[in-house]
């Protein structure tokens, strides 16, 4: 069994953004439910809010100020907290894995601006974090959102020690050529059309090219949008993403001593997210 954390505080549920936010409160329910709080291997923790001086290390003052305006400030804060503190949970290796559940989105986040439901990049701020405070360097991301993370994409384009592998063509808009830069750390992969096709991308795409950079830890931002009941590839059912898990768990084994973090914004409806967050923990506790 591993040691896994699930980080949640219950401003990401009640303040969600919750147009494209629609399953958090009922992912995080859906865990308790199934009873895995009551494993020895499995703890929740209160996600704590970000500061302003962790949000500064990628984002301007002025972007800051913006978003302290709108109603998106305070879940942004704990949906960032929440991955900042799993973070270091893992590097400490006081947890072996985490999930954490969020209330924004955070992969078309740049350093001065934002849209589509993101404020902050509420995964790419924990690279800084950890660089400041460990001795963490390399970093492997994977998204399996609907669209092209270009905030990510644009905040790590010089950042050979990280790697990027984003699944997205066919759903992107037009973005600034820096939110395309494409090199041998910075890569995109076609969706799959079905839960079968969609798990074998990954399953090819990813886990030779983590290992092969060995990365100190892997961020998997989960976007659940691509399910067959919500807004984008609407081609998965939610018996994929318990199956996607087990793939990048694997690699994480393969490449970091099972350094992972599962980050999802439930980006899907209640009965989507209340049956795959049990799935993804039960694979990451290494439960059954």
């Amino acid at each position: 069994m591993k040691k896994t954390g699930v980080f949640y505080h219950d401003i990401c549920g009640k303040e969600a953004y919750s147009s494209l936010a629609m399953g958090v409160a009922d992912g995080f329910k859906g865990i308790e439910k199934a009873g895995l709080f009551s494993r020895p291997n499995i703890t929740h923790y209160e996600s704590r809010p970000a500061t302003e001086e962790e949000i500064a290390r990628i984002h301007t003052r002025k972007w800051i100020e913006e978003v302290k305006r709108t109603q998106w400030w305070r879940v942004s804060l704990y949906s960032i907290g929440g991955v900042l503190e799993a973070t270091e949970k893992v590097l400490r290796g006081e947890l072996d894995n985490a999930l954490v559940i969020a209330g924004v989105g955070g992969h078309h986040a740049h350093r001065d601006s934002a849209w589509g439901g993101c404020y902050f990049s509420v995964t790419g701020l924990a690279i800084p974090h950890a660089r400041e405070h460990f001795k963490a360097r390399r970093f492997a991301i994977v998204d399996t959102d609907t669209h092209h993370a270009d905030g990510v994409r644009d905040i790590f384009k010089d950042d050979d020690e990280v790697l990027h592998i984003c699944f997205c063509h066919g759903y992107g808009w037009d973005e600034d050529p820096d939110s395309l830069t494409t090199n041998e750390t910075k890569m995109c992969f076609s969706h799959g059309h079905n839960d079968a096709s969609e798990i074998e991308n990954v399953r090819r795409e990813v886990p030779e090219r983590v290992k092969k950079f060995k990365p100190d830890m892997l961020f998997w931002i989960m976007g659940m949008d691509t399910h067959q009941d919500s807004y984008g590839t609407q081609a998965l059912t939610e018996k994929a993403y318990p199956a996607m898990a087990e793939i990048i768990k694997d690699t994480a084994e393969q490449s970091c001593g099972g350094k992972l973090i599962v980050k999802t914004c439930c980006n899907a409806p209640p009965h989507a997210t209340s049956y795959a967050l049990p799935g993804i923990v039960n694979i990451l506790a290494e439960i059954d």
